[in-house]
């Protein structure tokens, strides 16, 4: 503070440079190992998280199915009762599952 002026130093830099590459990095995968992870699985990606994902898929599947005419309600019924009991691993198994039922149903009317 001479003559009366108050001098305003320059704002320092805070690059994001390095930020950004470490960030590029994380995308395609590395520092993700066990000793760089803070919370637990859980925390990182709850189960049940994974539960709706895959309930929704499912519920989503059979109810395009019934719209469709390729399952009745009945069989509709039964199968979203066994995909909430967790019967079905994924979308793919409950199709088999569905193709199978199908079969079997014309098995017996025939």
């Amino acid at each position: 503070v001479k003559d009366g002026f108050v001098i305003r130093k320059p704002q320092t830099i805070h690059s994001r440079a390095r930020a950004r590459r470490q960030a590029e990095a994380k995308a395609k995968g590395r520092h993700t190992g066990y000793g760089k992870r803070r919370g637990t699985r859980e925390a990182r990606l709850p189960t049940k998280l994974l539960w709706i994902r895959r309930l929704r898929v499912l519920r989503r599947l059979l109810r395009k199915y019934r719209d469709s005419k390729k399952i009745d309600k009945h069989l509709y019924h039964e199968l979203y009762m066994k995909v909430k009991g967790n019967v079905f691993k994924n979308k793919r198994v409950l199709i088999e599952a569905v193709h199978k039922q199908k079969a079997e149903k014309v098995r017996e009317e025939a």
